[in-house]
């Protein structure tokens, strides 16, 4: 498997992870918590999103390609993407790549917030059970709770959310699953997400860690996609101009 097509997957991933949307259980102070603070920081949107596949065959890699994103507001108040920079194995092949992305994934699009079990708007979806598990991350003392999510279309997501447990900010999202997977080439698939507080102190997303087994044909691959994100920028909120 080459390194285009392993990233095709991972774009079209992108696309899904970013649309996941989750509810909460508000009987939870602490989980309340999370949800204020992610509703207060929803209208910010990464001005840059870069990433980066990695093939890994027999545990050596075999070809890495990056993809990077600029947003900006469109003129229906829509969040833009365009195309930038694309890699391969360190070469710039943005002019002869660029073009197959905007066919598929480069238009003016609505963004579609969320991708975290935080969401305000469909609180009703979710299953959350607080646990006793604590570990330090980024200097902060979270505790775990497990989400189960079953959509309307019968995927079924699981995973782990970690908070602080003073504040309730959300610090990460640990291996989180599909059943089914996106795609008929995913044999395995996990994601990890991870947060930061901007120097401002807002909650953004930092990082999105997607690690799986893909197959094409008779061919076999297991894959690592690090999804970053920086330079973010207020939405405005209807009728905020």
């Amino acid at each position: 498997m080459n390194s285009r097509a392993a990233a095709g997957f991972f774009l079209a991933l992108g696309s899904l992870t970013t649309s996941l949307v989750a509810a909460s259980a508000l009987d939870d102070p602490l989980w309340a918590k999370a949800i204020g603070i992610a509703s207060a920081n929803s209208n910010w949107v990464p001005g840059l999103t870069i990433i980066r596949t990695e093939v890994l065959e027999g545990g050596k890699s075999e070809g890495v390609h990056e993809v990077w994103q600029r947003s900006s507001l469109g003129a229906k108040d829509e969040v833009a993407t365009q195309t930038v920079k694309v890699l391969e194995d360190g070469k710039d092949v943005t002019a002869r790549e660029k073009k197959k992305i905007d066919t598929k994934a480069d238009r003016k699009v609505t963004a579609k917030l969320g991708g975290h079990p935080f969401d305000l708007k469909a609180q009703g979806q979710l299953v959350v059970k607080a646990t006793e598990q604590t570990k330090l991350i980024s200097n902060r003392n979270c505790v775990a709770y497990e989400f189960e999510l079953r959509s309307t279309n019968g995927v079924l997501t699981k995973g782990v959310s970690w908070l602080e447990k003073e504040t309730g900010w959300p610090a990460e999202i640990e291996n989180m699953t599909m059943n089914p997977l996106p795609d008929k080439h995913f044999k395995r698939m996990g994601i990890t997400t991870r947060y930061e507080a901007s120097p401002e102190g807002r909650w953004q997303a930092k990082e999105v860690i997607t690690t799986g087994t893909v197959s094409v044909m008779f061919i076999k691959a297991d894959i690592r996609s690090t999804t970053t994100f920086s330079d973010y920028w207020k939405k405005p909120s209807k009728g905020e101009h």
